[in-house]
């Protein structure tokens, strides 16, 4: 186990491993407010020329600056996979409550059970079994909130339920996941039509934004990290017209990565909304590559898995 280790002892432990700082008290208080484990073992792979020891002339503040850049990409993609997540739980409460009413998303047969299609007894159970376990959810958290939300304990008290256009307020984006795929396909696919896409797309943009939306919310690494390999993006126009390589029959960028997530939210959100994201995110692409020197932005894109024209991602979807 790792022995704690003053702010002097960190800095001489970077020191030791070739790690340049110019500013040892500006570097204390990065360190102090900001968390060793954080910044270097968050961030120094990229640096590193070896196991322990870094590239010649290394020094903290490009450690820094990757780390505040990846800080402000968990707040860029954040704030506009919250616009989607509104989105969502607007256009599925109304497409749900418009076919099965105020108050029927208790009811097993409101789902895609497959009373009506032809599958295997295996397949019609797992089924039933997901949809069990999501009302178990929606009934466990309508019952915290009764103490907790004045608008919850208002509906129960006063009718003896709440709408899910108002209890859907407290799903957390992955029940909303489970909810929209267990829905029936035909209202899956006027949520999907709504948002000019199929309702298999959107099923994987939601995995994916949802995927990230925890990663940023908990203060997790982004730049660089993929979702796992079950989770992926359909193909769609945007891997054709960046010319993104295929790997066999699997394009390599752009399925399971962040710019997997760029392009779904060029999907999903309006052109004005994606512009002004877009541009933030090239804003601290740019502010990031004044502060390297050991590395350039390049090694930093490829490592994000962007493809080399992913700036191209910027024109209009009618493009």
């Amino acid at each position: 186990m790792k022995q704690f280790k003053t702010l002097d002892e960190q800095i001489n432990l970077l020191r030791s491993r070739g790690v340049i700082i110019t500013d040892t008290e500006d570097t204390k208080k990065k360190l102090l407010t900001n968390n060793y484990y954080n910044v270097i073992n968050g961030y120094k792979e990229p640096f590193l020329k070896d196991e322990t020891n870094y590239m010649d002339g290394t020094t903290f503040d490009e450690i820094f600056a990757l780390y505040d850049f990846d800080r402000a990409l968990r707040d860029i993609f954040l704030k506009y996979i919250l616009k989607i997540e509104n989105t969502l739980k607007t256009l599925i409460s109304y497409y749900f409550s418009m076919h099965h009413g105020n108050d029927n998303y208790l009811k097993i047969d409101c789902f895609e059970n497959f009373n009506s299609v032809k599958v295997s007894e295996k397949i019609k159970l797992n089924q039933i079994k997901h949809i069990q376990e999501l009302i178990i959810i929606i009934q466990q958290k309508t019952s915290t909130s009764i103490t907790t939300k004045e608008y919850i304990k208002h509906y129960m008290l006063t009718y003896g339920f709440v709408p899910l256009w108002v209890l859907i307020n407290i799903f957390s984006f992955g029940d909303v996941s489970k909810f929209f795929e267990l829905m029936n396909q035909k209202e899956r696919n006027l949520v999907a039509k709504h948002l000019n896409c199929r309702e298999d797309e959107l099923m994987q943009f939601i995995k994916i934004m949802n995927f990230y939306r925890n990663l940023c919310a908990h203060d997790e690494r982004v730049y660089n990290t993929k979702v796992p390999k079950y989770i992926y993006i359909k193909d769609n126009i945007y891997h054709k017209k960046l010319n993104i390589k295929r790997q066999g029959e699997m394009y390599i960028q752009g399925k399971n990565d962040l710019f997997a997530l760029i392009i779904s939210l060029k999907n999903l959100l309006d052109h004005d909304d994606f512009i002004t994201m877009y541009n933030k995110i090239y804003g601290r692409i740019k502010s990031l590559e004044k502060h390297l020197h050991t590395l350039n932005i390049q090694d930093i894109l490829k490592i994000m898995n962007f493809p080399d024209n992913w700036v191209e991602i910027k024109s209009p979807k009618s493009a």
